[in-house]
């Protein structure tokens, strides 16, 4: 210990010392740590960090899945009620099985209505959780009473503290919920969340209410199923009892009505971890690579640094070995300076990933599940500290490898001023800024393929041309519009009250907003359609309830035929357009105009065909659509509708009006997610464009760490040579001899990262090939491109020492001499 101490106080005193030194290896290791801190700490709160509920390593999600459905089949889908009944009868592989349903949900506060996510759940689902309330008690199977005139919630924390002032009494409280007459059960702690990973988590939970006698049909699939695994039972044995159902479901019942089969209509398990972070594992694992190949690039130009500095301390290490230091001392010595180095740079970098984090948690950008989980907890420190370690030793003891090398006579003798010293040192200094610039080039690369994605993704045409055009949400509670006659009239009265608004210039409503909404996938019956092997079923992806003056109002082209207009009333015969998808679908090479379908109860004409919208999100195929007149038998009684209004000015100033207009026909009804068409478009590039920024800005830091690194190099190697060099040029060389002699040890190190980085890169950049749209991660253009950029800044830094070469004075160097 004495040993240590004295080689920690003499650590302090060399880097007091070499205070310019000092600053540049922390700030290198401050962004190096800091950065791979930040994304660590998301890393572990998103994918690694256990969910909030006891032992959530045995709750699973449970779909059903059509895997011969046309375009790839429908995986993770939903179940419906009539077979959720049945698994939980049947099943024994699960301790609990529960469905659940998430919907907005109008809740009665102090003073106005609120709109809110509420999550539906059976009777057992919470209690399943084993979380417990802070206040109150959880929903249970004995409110999960089906026809009930009145219904129970659990809220959670915050809506305990924002909409209901942090009633002491809250329990047993009673409120209206969607127009019922609702009691407040419990508070959930702080922090509570389920559905987990949800963009919009519930706030409010409520029984689902199922009725055993009558629970639909078995083709409405509306629940997610979630299950708690029974003591010794594995996931793998839940799928298994699941295959073993399926095949049993399939030999009792017919093909038609619906039942399991192993071919078409199966079940499927997964664990419920793995599930919530599903979608943003690839995107994470890439950055963790990121902010790795960020600190391996900090690191190797700090081992540079304390080359360049080893250099001038040949004859101290000389002298102590002289003196009797043996190699693990000297090695010792070295590791402590450079962990001393590494825990500075680990303090600095905790405080940048705070800022970091807080900076993700708040604009939750790239839509992370679980971001409020998000926070330096026990195993980040861990990890900090054993990157801080692990790092120190690794740069500390790399300028101490080549003095191995040097022999004890020649060291004293080269420190004592030969000026061509060293050379086992600066070869290995070359070596490793071909490795910095290898790294770098990797970043880069995949930073480049990442942002040529993201702008293809711009250029995707949306279908919509909605500039000037404000959107919000409206639902009828059906407590009080109970019958569809009563939502129908509500809508058109509403309706008729935005076109007289001052400003507006057209006003629509609609039942989904584009472009990234759920699926319907309802079966359709489409007049003279023979289904063919392979070929696509009568079922259609989208279903879309309209005014007539939704197309104009969203900037969507007509193709062919009519809009909708006057003629299509409820009274009339039923009309229908569809879109390009859905023509060439099911009417290949034929004109659909005139085609009739039945959606419902009864057949309706194609009148019009418009062009494709995008519904699946940006990156995704259009897929079928119809549009229904709003208030036509087939789309009447819609509770939940989107407004749309477009003006000449700015759309924002409109939303006071329509507030007014709305509280004039009801006052309990809120208006919720208020947005403008461009921020609704936005927002469906939000996590792409998220890590675009986050890989740039990597990329930028590591591109500007090898640039130091090769400057430091190159400028290094001038500063020994400058006797040389004198000497060339009072021998008669030309100073653009001396700048060519330079800039080949430039180029030398520049082909060296490069032809390293390119291999790396075409092994590595396939790894993020499900994050890319629209390019190959082998874009020929992406790597030409990128390696020109980075051959160009390491010739550049390069080329400024370079330039100092050629103005040494030979008079000094020979007077010198």
């Amino acid at each position: 210990m004495g040993t240590f101490w004295q080689d920690v106080r003499y650590a302090i005193r060399m880097l007091a010392k070499n205070r310019g030194f000092t600053i540049a290896a922390v700030l290198c290791l401050m962004l190096g740590i800091g950065a791979t801190t930040c994304i660590f700490s998301v890393v572990n709160a998103v994918l690694l960090r256990p969910l909030p509920y006891s032992h959530p390593e045995q709750l699973v999600r449970v779909y059903t899945e059509f895997p011969k459905f046309p375009n790839g089949g429908l995986h993770r889908f939903w179940t419906s009620a009539p077979e959720f009944l049945d698994l939980r009868r049947d099943t024994h592989s699960w301790a609990s099985l529960d469905a659940y349903i998430t919907s907005g949900a109008n809740l009665a506060g102090e003073t106005q209505p609120v709109r809110l996510t509420t999550a539906f759940v059976s009777g057992g689902l919470l209690g399943s959780l084993g979380v417990s309330p802070v206040v109150g008690r959880l929903i249970s199977p004995a409110e999960d009473v089906p026809n009930n005139a009145a219904t129970y919630a659990d809220i959670s924390y915050g809506v305990w503290q924002t909409v209901f002032g942090h009633d002491p009494n809250i329990t047993g409280r009673e409120t209206m919920l969607n127009g019922r007459k609702c009691t407040i059960l419990g508070v959930m702690p702080p922090g509570f969340e389920f559905p987990p990973g949800e963009v919009d988590p519930a706030q409010v939970w409520a029984p689902l209410q199922i009725d055993p006698a009558s629970p639909g049909g078995r083709a409405s699939h509306n629940y997610y199923l979630i299950g708690r695994l029974a003591p010794g039972v594995t996931p793998a044995q839940a799928q298994g009892e699941l295959a073993s159902l399926v095949q049993a479901y399939g030999e009792k019942k017919a093909p038609k009505t619906h039942a399991f089969t192993p071919d078409f209509h199966t079940l499927v398990s997964f664990p419920l971890q793995s599930e919530v972070v599903s979608s943003v594992r690839p995107a994470l694992l890439m950055l963790l690579g990121a902010v790795v190949f960020v600190l391996l690039i900090a690191c190797v130009n700090v081992a540079n640094l304390l080359l360049a500095r080893a250099e001038a301390r040949r004859r101290e290490i000389a002298i102590r070995s002289a003196l009797g230091a043996g190699t693990v001392r000297l090695a010792r010595q070295f590791a402590t300076e450079g962990i001393l180095l590494s825990l500075i740079g680990a303090i600095l970098g905790l405080g940048l990933a705070f800022g970091g984090l807080r900076l993700i948690q708040v604009a939750n950008a790239g839509d992370l599940p679980r971001a409020t989980e998000l926070g330096i907890d026990w195993r980040v420190l861990v990890f900090t500290l054993a990157t801080s370690v692990v790092t120190g030793v690794l740069f500390g003891l790399a300028p101490f490898f080549p003095l191995l090398f040097q022999r004890l006579t020649e060291s004293l003798k080269d420190t004592a001023g030969s000026s061509t010293g060293g050379t086992g040192a600066q070869l290995f200094r070359r070596v490793l800024v071909a490795g910095e610039l290898a790294l770098a080039l990797v970043l880069l690369i995949g930073c480049g393929l990442m942002i040529r994605a993201f702008w293809k993704l711009q250029e995707v045409h949306t279908g919509l041309n909605a500039q000037n055009v404000i959107t919000m949400r409206i639902a009828l509670p059906r407590g009080t519009y109970s019958k569809d006659e009563e939502a129908n009239s509500f809508w058109t009265r509403f309706e008729e009250r935005l076109h007289r608004l001052p400003g507006v210039e057209s006003a629509a409503l609609f039942s989904g907003l584009p472009p990234a909404r759920s699926p319907n996938m309802n079966d359709t019956e489409i007049e003279g359609f023979v289904m063919r092997k392979d070929g696509p079923i009568q079922n259609v992806d989208y279903y879309q309830a309209v005014t007539k003056d939704y197309f104009s109002t969203m900037g969507i082209r007509l193709m062919s035929g009519r809009l909708f207009d006057d003629r299509d009333v409820p009274s009339g015969s039923g009309t229908v357009i569809i879109n390009q998808t859905m023509a060439q679908t099911f009417w290949p090479g034929q004109d659909p105009l005139g085609r009739r379908i039945k959606p419902d109860a009864s057949w309706i004409t194609v009148i019009g065909v418009v062009e494709d919208v995008k519904n699946a999100g940006l990156d995704k195929a259009a897929g079928t659509e119809l549009y229904l007149p709003l208030r036509q038998p087939d789309s009447s009684g819609y509770r939940t509708m989107y407004v749309a209004l477009k003006s000449k000015g700015d759309p924002r100033s409109l939303v006071s009006s329509v507030r007014r207009e709305m509280s004039s026909l009801d006052p309990n009804l809120p208006l919720s997610q208020i947005r403008l068409m461009d921020e609704v478009l936005s927002l469906a590039q939000s996590r792409p464009r998220f890590l675009t920024l986050l890989l740039t800005l990597f990329s930028g830091v590591a591109l500007a760490i090898a640039t130091v690194g090769i400057y430091g190099v190159i400028s290094y190697s001038v500063e020994r040579r400058s006797k040389e060099f004198g000497l060339r040029i009072a021998l008669g060389a030309q100073p653009w001899d001396v700048l060519g002699l330079v800039m080949k040890q430039g180029a030398g190190l520049a082909i060296a990262g490069v032809v390293a980085g390119l291999i790396a890169a075409f092994a590595l950049t396939r790894l993020m090939s499900s994050l890319l749209f629209g390019i190959k991660p082998t874009d020929p253009v992406t790597f030409a491109s990128v390696t020109l950029v980075l051959a160009t800044i390491a010739l550049l830094a390069s080329y400024v020492p370079a330039r100092r070469a050629t103005k040494v004075d030979p008079i000094k160097t020979l007077r010198y001499e």
